[in-house]
């Protein structure tokens, strides 16, 4: 089934950034479709993702290409029929869709 609304979360050597947030996120956005673009980190950002989020769709970069570039990566390959762009530091509150 179609996720409504597509998270889209551009990350580079945010391994720390994600422990802490990526959780809340997911919390607050339990039927949204999540999406993490790793922009070439040189942390272990993917291994942590992989290891501890299995239902989150990972795309990885092989080198940094930017923002705008990651961010449009992301978009593309969202199935959601919103788009809703955050970074590794935030940290939603229950609700904060509404």
């Amino acid at each position: 089934m179609e996720k409504k609304i597509s998270v889209i979360i551009p990350n580079f050597n945010g391994q720390a950034l994600l422990a802490k947030n990526l959780p809340k996120v997911i919390a607050a956005c339990p039927e949204c479709e999540i999406i993490v673009v790793d922009d070439g980190s040189t942390d272990d950002s993917i291994k942590y993702l992989r290891s501890h989020f299995k239902k989150i769709k990972i795309i990885e970069n092989k080198k940094n290409v930017g923002f705008a570039k990651t961010t449009n990566s992301g978009v593309k390959n969202a199935s959601g029929q919103y788009v809703l762009l955050l970074n590794t530091d935030v940290s939603p509150q229950a609700n904060f869709l509404e």
